[in-house]
Parts: C-alpha cells; sequence; structure tokens
C-alpha cells in the first residue's frame, strides 16, 4: 500500500533528518529498533542536479527501512522541484520534505534552511513551486520563526496549498540549539492546522516522547539528538519499557552498524564515521575516556573490533 501521510497509522515516532549521521547503517538500526517513519540527511538540490549518482547515494535505502522521506535543501522552487522527482524517480523515496529548519551558517548563509523564514512570503511561494511540479508526498520541515514565533499563518498556509504533513523543532534559527523548546507553540500549530503536525525538540526518553503527545492534537514525534548512542528509544517507545542495555546487546548493534558502514562507504570511512559513534554509546561508561582514546585511534575495521571487545569487558 502507497504510504500517505494522513493514512499512516498515528502516532508515528519519526527519525529526525542529520546531516552526515541519517545514512543508512544508522538509520537502519533505528528502524530495526521500530522508528516508524525514517528521514534522510538533507540534501542539496543543486548537487542533485549536477551529479546525481553520486549526491543520492547518500540517501539510499534498504527496502526495508520504508516509509523513507528523503530531504532536499535548496533557496530556488523550480530546481528544489527538479530535484524532487530526480530523487523520486531514482529511490522512490516514500516522499520528498523540504527542509526550512536548519540553522546551520553554512546552509543559512546561502539562503536555505531557516533563512528561508526572513521571508515567509518567499518560502511559501518556494514550496508552492515544489507543489505543483510534484506530485508525490510532500512535507516541510520548519521552525519556530527566524527569531521570534511567527508561523502559525504560515503553516495553515502550507497546508492550503496542498502540503500533507509538517514537522516543527520547537525553537528560533536564531536560538539554534539554545534555550528551551516551546511545545507550548508546536502544540498551538497542530491544534490549528488541518495537516498532520509532528513535534521535534530535546525528546531524550520514551517517558517524554509520551508526555509531548499526551493531551495533544500531534499526529507524532520526531526524535534526533536523542537517538544518538540510543537507537534502542525507538524499542522503548514501542514496548512502553525502559530497557536495561547490556554490554552483549551494545557490541551486537554496535557491531551490526559497523559491517554496515564497510559495506556502504568501504573500510576506511566507515571507521572514520564509527569514531563518533562509539562516543555517543559509550557516553556515561566508567571506561569511556580510555575507550574513546582508543577509539580515536581505530583506522581499521580490526581495530573496531578490538574496542567492542573491551566494551564487552568493561
Amino acid at each position: 500500500m502507497k504510504f500517505t501521510w494522513s493514512s499512516y497509522k498515528k502516532p508515528y515516532y519519526c527519525l529526525a533528518p542529520m546531516a552526515n549521521i541519517t545514512i543508512m547503517p544508522f538509520r537502519s538500526i533505528c528502524k530495526e529498533m521500530g522508528a516508524d517513519i525514517v528521514y534522510t540527511p538533507m540534501l542539496s538540490s543543486n548537487a542533485i542536479i549536477h551529479n546525481s549518482e553520486k549526491t543520492l547515494k547518500i540517501a539510499s535505502f534498504l527496502s526495508q527501512e520504508q516509509p523513507v522521506i528523503l530531504q532536499l535543501f535548496g533557496y530556488n522552487g523550480d530546481l528544489l522541484a527538479k530535484a524532487a522527482n530526480i530523487a523520486q524517480n531514482a529511490l522512490k523515496p516514500a516522499g520528498i520534505d523540504i527542509n526550512l529548519g536548519c540553522p546551520a551558517p553554512k546552509i543559512t548563509g546561502n539562503e536555505c534552511g531557516s533563512a528561508l523564514l526572513k521571508d515567509l512570503p518567499k518560502a511559501l511561494k518556494i514550496v508552492y513551486q515544489v507543489r505543483k511540479q510534484f506530485n508525490d508526498q510532500l512535507s516541510v520541515k520548519l521552525r519556530l520563526g527566524w527569531s521570534e514565533f511567527n508561523i502559525l499563518d504560515f503553516t495553515k498556509d502550507l497546508g492550503k496549498i496542498g502540503v500533507n504533513a509538517i514537522s516543527i523543532h520547537g525553537r528560533t534559527a536564531k536560538q539554534s540549539y539554545r534555550g528551551k523548546v516551546d511545545w507550548g507553540a508546536i502544540n498551538q500549530i497542530a491544534k490549528e492546522v488541518k495537516i498532520p503536525v509532528i513535534g521535534n525538540g530535546d525528546i531524550k526518553t520514551c517517558q517524554e516522547a509520551y508526555q509531548k503527545l499526551e493531551n495533544s492534537k500531534l499526529a507524532g514525534i520526531m526524535i534526533g539528538r536523542g537517538a544518538l548512542g540510543n537507537p534502542w528509544i525507538f524499542r522503548e517507545i514501542k514496548e512502553r519499557t525502559n530497557i536495561n542495555v547490556n554490554r552483549e546487546e551494545l557490541v551486537r548493534v554496535i557491531r551490526k552498524q559497523a559491517e554496515r558502514y564497510v559495506d556502504f562507504v568501504g573500510e576506511r570511512k566507515a571507521v572514520l564515521e564509527m569514531r563518533k559513534h562509539l562516543g555517543w554509546y559509550i557516553k556515561g561508561f566508567d571506561k569511556a575516556k580510555e575507550i574513546r582514546k582508543e577509539a580515536m585511534g581505530a583506522t581499521r575495521y580490526k581495530d573496531l573490533l578490538e574496542i567492542l571487545e573491551m566494551i564487552r569487558l568493561s
């Protein structure tokens, strides 16, 4: 059955798009742990148009990961629409998402991501251009505004032009990841907008996930940094229980992710990528400093296996 945001079983628990992180090796682990809908890292519309094969490799996925939402960023509606159709035809994701939320200076400096929230009529026109030229499921990820919460009418307009769903990180672009997430603002939007609204921001436990959904009109929640080193959070949510991850289970999951990385990008790059993931997985360990030091020196898959043995025995 073809995925649509409106018909998919609610509430949905989504893995947020994260640059250089939510590629297949980690994303597929989160899916196996119970994530309902998973996102690719955001891809440049220009890069897809000019070098689609290399760029789309980043977003390639296993069939069992579906529904997968492929996220794009850009500054031009026609180019975004062209990239969306190229990506849809090449990979057949469940949908395309337009990023209006990334606060990173290298993205906003090019008038992409959350920089588009400085001019909401322009942002709406860009999304409308994509909607006119792209026939599959289209969603938008955004923040509460550039420097203040001012997107309520804008989100209503997104629904009116045919956007199928929106996800909202409850900070402004200016806040970046500082300060408190405004779940009151997210809930206000969910209450007044007619399309599915997904809340995002600082959810680190299954209890927080349930709390955010309780007495809200949200269609789902999205977890990003809370899943780093803890893909089990999705299983905890689904099974409604706290999971005590023992050393054997930890090693099993890290090893599976490392193997997928090797298959996906080759041994050397896989080991370099796994260094940061190891740091997240061992956060809070008694020997975390020692293990992290070893991880930073790893260059071969064999080195990773030795570190996993250290973790198992720690």
